[in-house]
């Protein structure tokens, strides 16, 4: 019978555990959903900004736009592929402190 009772409440505890992580889970998806309201807002924002005061043709924009989109996907794809490196060889390989970089490297000039 005891050990019916330890179940109970065992099952009773995992209850309130399951209902808590519900509503974390909610707050954290109303929180997204303010986030992209005001990235939205932000956005037209910036965009009425560059056509109306620093007098920006539209066609301008789009190409500036499209040019932000593409370095930022090329960005994350190079952050991606480094993580993944560092992931793959793990500590094995330790970064020598003096780095034989040249001075002009384009991948400094990229950012």
């Amino acid at each position: 019978m005891q050990e019916v009772l330890s179940l109970y409440s065992k099952l009773a505890d995992l209850k309130k555990e399951m209902t808590k992580v519900a509503e974390g889970g909610e707050r954290a998806e109303d929180r997204l959903t303010d986030m992209e309201i005001h990235v939205n807002i932000l956005a037209r924002l910036l965009t009425t900004l560059c056509i109306e005061k620093l007098g920006l043709r539209m066609g301008a924009l789009k190409r500036l736009v499209r040019r932000v989109e593409e370095e930022a996907a090329r960005d994350s794809q190079i952050m991606e592929l480094e993580s993944l490196y560092k992931l793959s060889h793990g500590n094995s390989k330790k970064p020598s402190s003096t780095s034989a970089k040249p001075k002009d490297d384009p991948w400094d000039q990229i950012s």
